[in-house]
């Protein structure tokens, strides 16, 4: 039974207004959410089931930690999550704990969704970058060598946007656009030579990638780990604003 206090939504539009139009709802509320959305009456609270752009199906928990805490307990919250049947749950970092505890999940990475609508400053090395037409196999070996936590490689979506920057052939930087949870791009597989670090290509393969998402749909995104500082000061210089600080876990399967 729940409190009384859970409201329905039907609809993103209801979901953007009670959620007080939360940054992370503009940008990464997919159509594919799961109706009805629930939210705690009185607050901007909110929590739905969606499926990712990596195509697993996720619970998403946005408001301040006292009133997360408080949905996190109410057993209307609780039958809905379990009947959405989420592979993971991410909700603020400041609130996640409660709602941790309420579902037993496990695990808990830290991440930060970070957003912009603005062209960034221009960036020497961006005269170097083309978009990557070359084998495949190259760019996966240069990514995984370069990055030990890739959130995307070659060929695991359609319509990815590779780039890359080149010295006398090798690849030194690479980096790539694809769907997130809506048509906004967003942006991953960034990877920098490990001896060229230190000279802006990082900065500059997501800065022409920036302007082309720009370009193409008015806003791009991105993800870090919470835990490094020095990518997510990098994409500040950029123009890009954290829309959540979160952290996921996962539900433990019986």
């Amino acid at each position: 039974m729940s409190s009384g206090r859970l409201l329905e939504l039907d609809t993103a539009e209801a979901i953007t207004e009670a959620s007080g139009t939360h940054p992370f709802v503009a940008h990464d509320l997919s159509p594919t959410f799961v109706a009805p959305a629930l939210h705690l009456a009185g607050t901007d609270t909110v929590a739905w089931s969606q499926e990712w752009a990596d195509g697993r199906t996720g619970v998403v928990v946005l408001g301040d930690p006292e009133d997360v805490a408080t949905l996190a307990v109410d057993p209307g919250f609780v039958a809905h999550v379990h009947a959405w049947h989420p592979d993971h749950v991410s909700a603020p970092a400041d609130a996640y704990d409660a709602v941790a505890a309420s579902l037993g999940l496990r695990g808990g990475n830290a991440w930060d969704r970070m957003a912009t609508t603005s062209p960034p400053p221009a960036i020497p090395a961006e005269s170097d970058v083309t978009w990557f037409d070359g084998d495949e196999d190259e760019l996966t070996t240069f990514v995984r060598a370069h990055n030990p936590r890739p959130h995307a490689l070659p060929g695991r979506h359609a319509e990815q946007r590779w780039v890359v920057i080149r010295e006398a052939s090798p690849i030194v930087a690479c980096g790539c656009t694809e769907p997130g949870n809506t048509t906004v791009p967003l942006i991953g597989g960034i990877a920098v030579d490990q001896t060229q670090r230190g000279r802006g290509l990082g900065a500059a393969v997501t800065a022409y990638l920036t302007r082309d998402g720009l370009d193409r749909e008015g806003a791009c995104t991105l993800g870090v780990f919470a835990d490094n500082a020095h990518a997510r000061h990098l994409y500040e210089r950029l123009g890009y604003a954290v829309t959540l600080h979160a952290r996921t876990g996962f539900p433990v399967r019986h």
